[in-house]
């Protein structure tokens, strides 16, 4: 039976690593965020895109909350094979976009089993980087990434208010000291987005941004053929990062798409009972019809 910060010591048995925060912290964690919106830091469609939807509140339906859990799970790169005219087509999926559902449940599932004294979660609706980099869980890279020890950027963030009275790890950002002389993310960044001159993130120039858009939506010029690299996402500037040079070949195959399939997403014609057995199939790598096909189209036109 495990009691206040043991519930931690419960996911670091099962190889996560977590931290704790108090809800007081919540208007800080606005500030965070709002603040670089606010001074004009932070494009205004990247803010609707992502971060218009944070609230900064305890839930109307979880007054008890008193704690936030922070967790950071290893997580590898997923490759997912597509046949295209009787070529296989090999792409990647990065860490931080498969298995959301099933880690969120299964962390839920780990805590309040294993507490035995009444423990409550609930999913938080914030910002995850933030929340583990303000409890020390994370530490930023010169690329805004988030990095941990061992598993460098390869994990996925994930935060739930609790019931229980934990530990307060509230304190300030980190960036990881070697960034200071390093500058290979700055140098590989194919859009730019990575600025010498500021450390924030240019979020709204990054590949990640644009291939997450909709697939009726044209990347801009910028975005040069040949600079794709996976089917979601972008991984260049981790693929270069010195923090992961002994994970950056982490990776396990997810899937493989046959002709018929590939040839279904391609098209775009998402209706009837193949987009319903597709959507069952892409959802646990963090994958939607509407979303990534264009970005596969992208990919072959590399000459992948």
């Amino acid at each position: 039976m495990a009691e206040n910060g043991d519930m931690l010591k419960l996911l670091r048995e099962r190889g996560y690593e977590a931290r704790s925060m108090s809800v007081s912290h919540l208007d800080e964690v606005r500030e965070d965020v709002e603040g670089l919106y606010k001074k004009g830091l932070l494009a205004e469609d990247l803010y609707k895109e992502y971060l218009f939807r944070f609230k900064y509140i305890v839930p109307v339906s979880f007054p008890e909350a008193k704690s936030i859990i922070v967790v950071s799970v290893p997580q590898p790169t997923c490759e997912i094979s597509f046949n295209v005219k009787g070529r296989k087509v090999r792409t990647i999926v990065p860490p931080t976009y498969a298995r959301a559902v099933d880690v969120d449940m299964e962390i839920v599932d780990l805590l309040e089993k294993g507490d035995g004294n009444g423990v409550h979660l609930m999913r938080a609706i914030l910002p995850h980087k933030t929340l583990a980099a303000r409890t020390g869980l994370v530490e930023y890279g010169r690329n805004n990434v988030t990095y941990v020890p061992r598993y460098g950027s390869f994990h996925r963030l994930t935060s739930f208010f609790t019931n229980r009275d934990l530990p307060d790890d509230w304190q300030e950002r980190k960036v990881m000291d070697r960034c200071a002389e390093c500058g290979a993310c700055v140098r590989a960044c194919p859009t730019k987005a990575i600025d010498e001159d500021r450390f924030l993130l240019h979020a709204e120039k990054c590949l990640t941004f644009h291939n997450e858009m909709p697939n009726d939506k044209a990347f801009p010029d910028y975005v040069l053929e040949g600079v794709h690299n996976a089917v979601v996402g972008c991984m260049i500037c981790q693929k270069v990062c010195p923090e992961n040079a002994k994970v950056r070949n982490w990776m396990v195959h997810c899937t493989e798409f046959d002709e018929d399939d590939t040839s279904f997403l391609l098209k775009g014609d998402f209706s009837g009972p193949r987009a319903k057995k597709l959507t069952e199939r892409l959802e646990p790598l963090g994958l939607e019809l509407q979303l990534f096909p264009r970005n596969l189209l992208a990919l072959l036109n590399n000459g992948r």
